[in-house]
């Protein structure tokens, strides 16, 4: 990544939060940490080497964007001597922002934070202590002016990129070491790039198909807190009720096929994007990291079922 590009987040970060603190632009404190944090990983990405060219010819980004979709295993071989992601970064981001912006106007902000609210005052460390309970219900108003506040949305677009930075980095970090740790050889901006693209055509998808159905369906039909995630059923979980089953629900909903098309897309990346990976290892590492999704999943569900109700 882009040394310059860190500094200049870090320091808009700086800004923001200064605003924040000083009562200026009020409530952006948390995304002014979380540039100043994004700058900094950035900055620390920026010192490890790219792979070696070789005179190979570089896709252009709309070929990438486009091609990922029908021939991913070309993208992916090109990514080897010239790994690419920020687009695609700023694309997924920008999808994010906009989607939940889209999902509080359809549900109104007042309903999905008084759900959150209702939801957080069931827990049973909450429930059972008074005084926690007069504190989460102090905060009902500020956090419905909250979701009302343009500023605080359009603060959106800078959280939601630090976090895909992360996360895509956490995965890169990930396949890097599994590869290593297998024998085979993966430069980690060639992991990188995996991770991005690997995301790109389902965070594409699940934007469009997410988008028609939250204007398709009856607003009082859509669940406040799963429906930001997802409102496409691809999965088995209809089978049983969230309330009841929160567990198995999770179980089932992890089982999509929007998710069983990224494991196949992180697959053939690393196995094409690498220099010395199998599609033993290829696979083997996707699917792995399927696993530990599937296992945090099910351990939120088991804490937090009373969102999922």
């Amino acid at each position: 990544m882009n040394r310059i590009a860190g500094i200049v987040l870090a320091a808009v970060g700086f800004l923001i939060a200064v605003l924040s603190i000083t009562k200026v632009v009020p409530g952006i404190t948390g995304t002014g940490v979380g540039l100043i944090l994004g700058g900094g990983l950035i900055i620390g990405l920026s010192f490890i080497d790219r792979p070696d060219t070789e005179g190979t010819d570089r896709m252009s980004t709309p070929s990438t964007l486009g091609n990922i979709f029908f021939a991913p295993g070309d993208v992916f071989a090109n990514f080897r001597r010239h790994p690419r992601f920020l687009v695609a970064l700023l694309i997924m981001v920008f999808m994010s922002v906009t989607y939940t912006n889209l999902f509080m106007e359809r549900l109104g902000p007042e309903r999905v934070t008084n759900f959150a609210i209702d939801k957080t005052l069931e827990m049973g460390m909450i429930a059972n202590n008074e005084d926690a309970k007069k504190q989460v219900e102090a905060g009902r108003a500020q956090a419905i002016a909250d979701a009302k506040n343009p500023v605080l949305r359009v603060a959106q677009v800078g959280s939601s990129f630090v976090g895909l930075t992360v996360v895509s980095t956490l995965l890169a970090g990930v396949f890097f070491l599994f590869a290593l740790a297998m024998g085979g050889k993966l430069n980690f901006w060639q992991a990188f790039s995996v991770a991005v693209y690997a995301m790109f055509p389902v965070s594409v998808l699940r934007f469009l198909l997410n988008t028609l159905v939250l204007y398709l369906k009856d607003p009082a039909e859509i669940h406040p807190i799963l429906g930001q995630q997802s409102l496409v059923q691809d999965s088995l979980n209809f089978l049983v009720s969230s309330a009841d089953n929160p567990v198995i629900y999770t179980l089932l909903g992890t089982f999509s096929l929007l998710t069983f098309y990224w494991i196949a897309l992180n697959a053939i990346g690393l196995k094409n994007a690498g220099e010395k990976v199998s599609g033993t290892i290829a696979w083997t590492a996707s699917i792995s990291i399927f696993v530990v999704i599937l296992f945090f999943g099910l351990a939120m569900a088991l804490a937090f079922p009373s969102f999922i109700s």
